[in-house]
């Protein structure tokens, strides 16, 4: 089931049709005028349900910065022109594409939640539905400004609907403080959504809104922020009072099934469909370049390498480990050499055509909460209440519980490991190094990178956060402030 797949009315086109141009530039999609299709429950179903697909968007941009980035994937040597090397060999500039389209999608998603908050209180929705609304909506918001201020650090805030450039031009970044402060702000206002719902409304997992997600992010948003107390009896609560969620303990490709979006573990997710224009591009991009057969009703290439799995990072997983089946090995010939390439199955769809691929982007799943907890607890000086949690995840793969005594320092190491090998591919390494510090994130990658696939890539202080685009910074000179280095 997916709920959110609707048939999009005139509103959507013209939402679309307005996002051609940068968030900064003249024609501003926040200033389109279309007042008379923001009206009735069906058409803040659309907007909402456009909202939560230009949100899906931002996810091709955080695997760039994640896992590509990072000791987890690189570039196909064949592929080496793609836009990710960038990301890859650490050499992002301010004018890459890529950072600028990552900015437009975030700013595209908040203009559209935006929209739909403005908007409701002189609509015909009813004041429950609006209540819904409403929190959907700082869901989304909170969660892309949660993307955008662990890539680029402080950034431009909205709260509301902008009709008029002066304001958009006038605005420069945020705090880093600040941000997170909004974000929490948001989450709070949104952690009631299910009370608010009528019952039969309620959604236990998938691809719209729940209190579960909301607390669940916010305990996340708490633990970057280092509020670590906080975080802890926020999820240890959640855990307690949780009858839906649990891990899934059978076949973990499970959690991945494209035609089974909605299970146990699988909290938030962005869906995607075999449709042009609503199709999942990750898995295209995580399957080895010039790869054949791997997709049956696919016809030539099946991928284009941009995110192979690193050797070492897969040597990591003990053999006994279930999550190895996650992965596939690929053995092709190049320049008469016979080579293989490992992939992630987690954007495996096997029913993918050449309208694309339906496959998931996952943005929280219970094992997310549970070592979540586990961090927040150690951190907090807990160090022994973190284990059952870690212990859950770990004796799921079918390893062994952790050794009792563990130290602070030993347990962050435990979790950091244990992080990197449950969510590879998920679009959180390079965030999960950055939260322990600059010093950890560079450590762990400039002791790997020699010996990778990405020798000469390496971590210097400012790299921590990525560029602004210049195109935006060029249009508010002394205002839009670019990060150190760039």
């Amino acid at each position: 089931m997916k709920p959110i797949k609707i048939a999009f009315p005139l509103l959507a086109v013209l939402i679309l049709a307005g996002c051609g141009k940068s968030f900064l530039e003249k024609d501003n999609p926040a200033a389109l005028t279309y007042d008379k299709f923001y009206k009735t429950e069906a058409d803040f179903e659309a907007a909402i349900a456009e909202a939560y697909l230009q949100a899906a968007s931002q996810s091709e941009g955080l695997m760039e910065v994640n896992e590509a980035s990072s000791d987890n994937s690189y570039v196909n040597s064949l592929n080496s022109t793609s836009g990710v090397a960038s990301f890859d060999f650490l050499s992002v500039s301010s004018s890459l594409g890529s950072i600028r389209d990552f900015w437009f999608k975030c700013y595209a998603t908040i203009t559209r939640c935006n929209m739909v908050i403005s908007r409701l209180p002189g609509s015909t929705v009813s004041s429950q539905k609006q209540q819904v609304y409403t929190s959907e909506a700082k869901f989304l918001r909170a969660l892309t400004y949660f993307n955008m201020v662990r890539v680029y650090g402080g950034v431009p805030l909205y709260d509301q609907e902008i009709t008029d450039m002066e304001t958009v031009y006038a605005n420069g970044r945020a705090s880093v403080e600040d941000t997170y402060a909004f974000i929490i702000n948001d989450l709070l206002a949104a952690q009631n959504i299910d009370q608010e719902r009528e019952q039969a409304g309620i959604t236990n997992g998938g691809n719209r809104a729940s209190s579960m997600a909301v607390k669940g992010l916010l305990g996340k948003v708490y633990v970057y922020n280092k509020q670590y107390g906080e975080a802890a009896t926020l999820l240890q609560n959640l855990v307690n009072d949780n009858h839906t969620y649990d891990l899934y303990r059978d076949d973990l490709s499970n959690i991945y099934d494209p035609e089974k979006p909605i299970n146990t573990e699988v909290i938030f997710c962005f869906n995607y469909e075999r449709v042009s224009g609503q199709s999942c591009p990750l898995t295209f991009r995580t399957l080895p370049k010039n790869s054949q057969g791997i997709l049956p009703n696919v016809t030539g290439d099946n991928g284009n390498g941009d995110f192979n799995i690193e050797p070492a990072t897969y040597a990591k997983f003990e053999a006994n480990d279930k999550r190895r089946e996650l992965f596939g090995i690929y053995r092709t010939t190049v320049n008469d050499e016979e080579v293989e390439f490992i992939y992630s199955k987690k954007y495996l769809d096997i029913g993918a055509n050449s309208s694309g691929s339906s496959s998931n982007f996952i943005v929280l799943r219970y094992a997310d909460i549970l070592l979540t907890l586990a961090d927040a607890l150690n951190q907090s000086g807990q160090t022994d209440l973190a284990y059952p949690y870690i212990n859950d995840v770990r004796t799921r793969a079918g390893l062994e519980e952790l050794p009792a005594g563990y130290t602070k320092e030993q347990m962050n190491e435990a979790i950091e490991r244990e992080r990197q090998l449950e969510f590879i591919m998920e679009g959180d390494r390079w965030f999960d190094l950055c939260q322990r510090g600059t010093d950890y994130l560079k450590s762990t990658l400039n002791e790997f990178f020699p010996t990778s696939n990405t020798p000469d890539a390496i971590v210097e202080d400012y790299k921590a956060l990525f560029p602004l685009p210049s195109d935006q910074c060029d249009l508010k000179p002394g205002i839009l402030t670019q990060n150190p280095g760039y």
